[in-house]
């Protein structure tokens, strides 16, 4: 699986293009439309969404869970950046038997309307994985190969440094990776929109990938049901740990 995934996003990671800039001429604004329009700009410019659902996983745990997550966007003239943030708690006969939270930073350094320089932090912990935590920071070049009002499609192609310490032994791990990354979303009608986004993080002492697909159907105004599946794969556990963890959940979403 690794040798076939790596070639693959080599491949893909490969897709290298630029693109010509364009200058648009517009009529000279009034210091109050000025001021108007950099008002609408500032305000558009932030979004985000807070989701709170029930998720049913199964791998190194079969359990009922509660999903609370929240991400945060803003879109800059020169700067993007997002915040993601992720927990996952469930209880078996009164125990606790899944706890996981992520953190996830990013800040794209956009050098055209598609080329950028891809910045990215993730920390992990995962109380039932045998990790006490994992960390990843990456930087790199990200491509946005389609760009257009109802799909877009991201990838991006970095070196990167892993750290992890194990549960059991504290150990820690450290490591060099190549991190790619697959962005892509689909506005399949109005109110319905499809997301898919696939990660791998390849090292010599290990590896990991990430896969996460979810549909989000809009229910009335701000308020959208969403059905999320998850899948990663880490090919060295800890002993007794399983290599792939699975998450389905059904979410309810308020996005701003």
């Amino acid at each position: 699986m690794r040798t076939l995934a790596f070639y693959n996003l080599i491949f893909v990671s490969s897709i290298l293009a630029s693109t010509a800039a364009q200058a648009q001429v517009q009529a000279p604004l009034q210091p109050q439309d000025q001021d108007q329009v950099q008002t609408e700009e500032t305000a558009s410019a932030w979004s985000g969404a807070a989701e709170l659902g029930f998720i049913d996983t199964s791998g190194n745990t079969d359990t009922q869970s509660t999903n609370a997550a929240f991400e945060l966007f803003h879109k800059g003239e020169s700067w993007d950046q997002y915040l993601k943030l992720d927990a996952l708690t469930s209880k078996e006969d009164e125990e606790t038997s899944k706890e996981k939270y992520n953190a996830e930073i990013g800040f794209d350094r956009n050098f055209s309307e598609r080329s950028y320089l891809a910045l990215t932090a993730t920390h992990e912990r995962d109380r039932f994985s045998g990790f006490e935590y994992e960390t990843v920071v990456s930087a790199g070049y990200g491509y946005r190969l389609i760009q257009q009002e109802r799909m877009n499609l991201a990838l991006e192609a970095a070196p990167g440094y892993r750290r992890d310490k194990l549960k059991d032994t504290q150990k820690i791990n450290e490591d060099f990776i190549a991190r790619f990354d697959v962005k892509y979303d689909w506005l399949i009608r109005d109110g319905v929109s499809f997301i898919e986004e696939f990660t791998a993080e390849i090292g010599d002492d290990n590896s990991t990938y990430r896969s996460e697909t979810g549909l989000k159907s809009q229910i009335v105004g701000a308020l959208a049901t969403k059905i999320t599946y998850k899948l990663k794969y880490v090919e060295e556990v800890p002993d007794e740990n399983e290599n792939i963890d699975r998450e389905l959940g059904i979410t309810l979403v308020y996005s701003f």
